[in-house]
């Protein structure tokens, strides 16, 4: 099992490039251009930053004594099911205490194993309920990560979108907004946002000797999270409220903030 998933990271991976390759023409060849391509895009969630991340609280509720996470992931990606399975509880005890601003990076590197380009179609949906119920982003991101609904990229199945509005709806979201979320515009935002993703060096780890963008991929402070999530020990959540700087038992009470402090670059949004 894990040799099929370690094959399965890097062929959506690879995958993800070589779509890129087949318009090299228009492909932007630098990080530089890859940004400048994605402050271009017009149909944009308002609740997004700059760099392409989804918000899941409201701007205003941005606590400037807490630390940013940013959390990057493709919901195809087998990796990134474990991680957010293992963490979501934790990540939604932080958020309703304002420990931490999270942020969702989705990216759609999977979306050739699929039928139906899945992973643009998941985040086009979580993109827009981050713009209108920013409270149940991190529900609605566990909810399609759910261990009997997240899609097997080998053996992959159509998923409806009437299956994405039903975990919509089973996270708390309104039936309303579900609906519009799955017609909601931002596929060129995902697909803009993957490309300048996948160029930025700082996101970079190795993977069998090979240095690139590899999702599930954590950030805190602009630091990325050494969280492994093919250890299987049981022990993310200790890893991942140590790189906090916080005692798992200090999870969800709003009198104690991360050790680590604030981030130091104010999660520029638009």
């Amino acid at each position: 099992m894990f040799i099929v998933m370690v094959l399965v990271l890097v062929i959506g991976f690879s995958i993800g490039i070589n779509q890129g390759k087949k318009s090299k023409q228009t492909l932007p060849q630098t990080q530089e251009q890859a940004y400048d391509q994605l402050q271009r895009v017009i149909d944009k969630p308002t609740n997004s930053t700059e760099e392409g991340g989804l918000l899941a609280y409201r701007q205003d509720e941005r606590n400037p004594e807490a630390p940013t996470v940013e959390v990057y992931e493709d919901f195809l990606c087998p990796y990134c099911g474990d991680l957010t399975r293992a963490l979501t509880p934790t990540l939604e005890k932080l958020q309703a205490a304002r420990q931490i601003n999270l942020e969702f990076h989705i990216v759609n590197l999977y979306d050739t194993p699929s039928t139906d380009k899945y992973s643009t179609r998941a985040a086009n949906a979580v993109a827009y309920v981050s713009q209108h119920d920013p409270d149940h982003v991190t529900a609605f991101v566990g909810a399609l990560f759910e261990k009997d609904f997240q899609p097997d990229a080998i053996h992959y199945k159509d998923v409806t979108d009437e299956q994405i509005v039903g975990q919509a709806t089973k996270a708390g979201v309104s039936r309303d907004i579900a609906e519009a979320s799955v017609k909601a515009p931002y596929s060129t935002f995902i697909s803009k946002a993957t490309v300048y993703t996948s160029k930025r060096k700082e996101l970079f780890t190795s993977m069998h000797g090979t240095r690139g963008f590899y999702p599930p991929t954590i950030r805190i402070n602009e630091s990325v999270s050494e969280l492994n999530t093919t250890d299987n020990d049981g022990k993310i959540v200790q890893r991942f409220s140590a790189n906090l700087g916080l005692r798992p038992t200090d999870i969800g009470n709003p009198n104690v903030l991360p050790s680590i402090g604030a981030d130091t670059f104010g999660g520029k949004s638009e």
